[in-house]
């Protein structure tokens, strides 16, 4: 197949096909040390490879070559060492801070990633897509098939070490080019009616003690997260004010949580025989929010397929439940923040289009 020149000097080339679509390979050719003619292969166009690129290679290879330096054609056949994906991740993950979050997302990487790509500094577009295909064919521990936002969590993952590779000077490939972390509509829009609400209760106090009754009533009355309620003691009750300390984990904070009278009695003879710093559920915290998800899914998701995020009714959907109601009553959204204990508004403005004044009677009463 013959050589198409380019408008750069000693650049050139073919035309090919990559997995039956057309291509081009790119080669450079030069003077090699000894005067004769070398011809050196750079990249396909698939690959990221352009013309510009092939040119600067060019002069770097001339130039070392001037100085008395072995260019790379005459060393090609040394034996480089492989710039491994693990050895990137093991730097990448120091960095890291100790944590649940550094934990889970380790795991995920020596699942999923560790001994995939055999060499980093040569993987290729076909390389990434083939790693895509593979976690697509993948199952999870129910033997349903990984979900979008499993694999998005996967190469986020990935991007973030390639990205910590090519940042630190231990990787020049960028293999991120290759792939598109797709935007996964998944966002948790399921919150509970009242009249679910009123079932929920009715259920756990006809076939369960009072631990999930009570976790389910502070979770829907404080809209704290599970890791909070699951730890609030007695001494964090202010029954006086009706008020609890919530300690947000994920925050690293703390803040206040407003209960009811009813709630309020409820937790005073729940509590009676618990010392100050007696948490209120003794029981194991996984254990706990386990029984709760069986319950929920007795109730609310025998019809509905595993991976639906969407509308899957979850022990953190009470906490969903609780801002949504708040926007229905039109608490101002400011408000809802601070309840929530969100850092950032943009975490509570999803609730906005819930309130009464989301626009729905100045569109109907326009008039036409």
């Amino acid at each position: 197949m013959g050589r198409i020149k380019t408008k750069y000097t000693g650049v050139f080339y073919r035309n090919s096909k990559t997995n039956g679509k057309e291509d081009k390979t790119y080669y450079i050719r030069f003077k090699g040390m000894n005067g004769d003619d070398v011809e050196q292969k750079i990249g396909r166009f698939s690959e990221g490879v352009r013309e510009a690129y092939c040119n600067q290679k060019r002069n770097e290879i001339i130039t070392k070559i001037r100085l008395g330096e072995e260019p790379p054609a005459a060393s090609k056949h040394k034996k480089r060492k492989k710039t491994l994906l693990s050895d990137i991740a093991h730097e990448y993950f120091k960095t890291r801070k100790e944590g649940k979050s550094k934990r889970s997302d380790l795991a995920t990487f020596n699942k999923h990633l560790k001994d995939y790509f055999e060499d980093m500094e040569t993987a290729t577009k076909a390389d990434v897509q083939k790693l895509i295909s593979s976690l697509q064919q993948k199952t999870n521990i129910r033997g349903n098939f990984l979900s979008e936002q499993t694999i998005k969590n996967i190469l986020g993952i990935l991007s973030a070490i390639v990205n910590y590779g090519l940042k630190e000077n231990l990787l020049k490939n960028d293999i991120t080019k290759y792939y598109k972390r797709a935007t996964i509509d998944n966002a948790r829009e399921r919150f509970l009616e009242k009249e679910e609400i009123k079932e929920l209760y009715q259920h756990l106090e006809d076939y369960y003690d009072e631990y999930l009754f009570i976790f389910a009533k502070l979770a829907l009355s404080t809209g704290a997260r599970a890791a909070t309620v699951a730890n609030i003691t007695k001494k964090d009750i202010n029954f006086n004010q009706n008020t609890i300390t919530l300690k947000d984990f994920k925050n690293n904070s703390t803040y206040t949580g407003f209960i009811n009278d009813e709630l309020n009695t409820l937790l005073y003879s729940y509590t009676k025989k618990l010392k100050l710093n007696d948490k209120l559920f003794t029981l194991n915290q996984t254990t706990l929010l386990r029984n709760l998800q069986q319950v929920l899914n007795q109730l609310f998701n025998e019809d509905l397929d595993p991976s639906d995020r969407k509308n899957r009714v979850v022990v953190h959907t009470l906490r969903h439940t609780f801002a949504s109601h708040l926007a229905i009553n039109g608490t101002p959204i400011f408000t809802i923040q601070k309840l929530m204990n969100h850092k950032d508004i943009k975490m509570t403005m999803r609730y906005a289009k819930l309130a009464p004044d989301s626009g729905r009677e100045s569109v109907t009463n326009l008039g036409f």
